[in-house]
């Protein structure tokens, strides 16, 4: 494949898992540096891609640790790898919390009502409970509720700076590219794996 070819499939990857379930890179690991300044990774699940505006989009809580993260230091990492084509996406970026207005709505309406169970519960993120039902204990949604938990819900988009793909399914011979945002154009390359 030649580097063109390798762009456009990161971006078809990444878009196919925001919109399928059981698709390689459809979880990424995020990393954030912590306000302790070490570095902090957690799984985050793909909601949306686009190529034209270099954008990738998760949800999150808005009282989790990640938050208070990006909002002092919004550069953030995330790393995907397809087991079975032996593939890795690297992204780094710039993380733009959406706390308000029609995207988050949006995003809110046209999610699953089973992905919006964590966003129900009293508890925040990370706080230490006793035993795992507990969590759901903390629920106060009931049936027909179904704004219950809006107001602990944000969309994150980051704005992708770069990219980097890195394939080691062809025996001894590994391929890896960079693609780094200039402006408003990519440039790109060949790395040493």
């Amino acid at each position: 494949m030649d580097l063109e070819q390798i762009y456009a499939r990161i971006w078809a990857s990444l878009a196919r898992a925001a919109a399928e379930k059981n698709q390689p890179f459809k979880t990424m690991q995020a990393a954030t540096i912590g306000l302790d300044g070490a570095p902090n990774v957690r799984t985050v699940v793909l909601r949306s891609v686009s190529e034209p505006r270099g954008e990738i989009i998760f949800h999150t809580d808005l009282r989790s640790p990640k938050i208070v993260e990006l909002s002092r230091e919004p550069r953030i990492a995330l790393v995907g790898v397809d087991p079975v084509h032996n593939l890795q996406i690297r992204v780094t970026g710039r993380a733009e919390v959406v706390r308000s207005g029609p995207e988050r709505l949006e995003a809110w309406q046209s999610s699953p009502d089973h992905t919006l169970t964590v966003y129900r519960t009293t508890l925040a993120p990370g706080t230490p409970i006793q035993h795992p039902d507990e969590a759901f204990d903390a629920n106060p949604a009931s049936a027909g509720e179904e704004a219950t938990g809006f107001d602990h819900f944000c969309v994150v988009k980051v704005r992708v700076d770069s990219l980097d793909w890195l394939e080691h399914s062809k025996n001894d011979h590994h391929e890896r590219a960079r693609f780094y945002r200039e402006g408003e154009r990519w440039s790109q390359g060949w790395i040493a794996p």
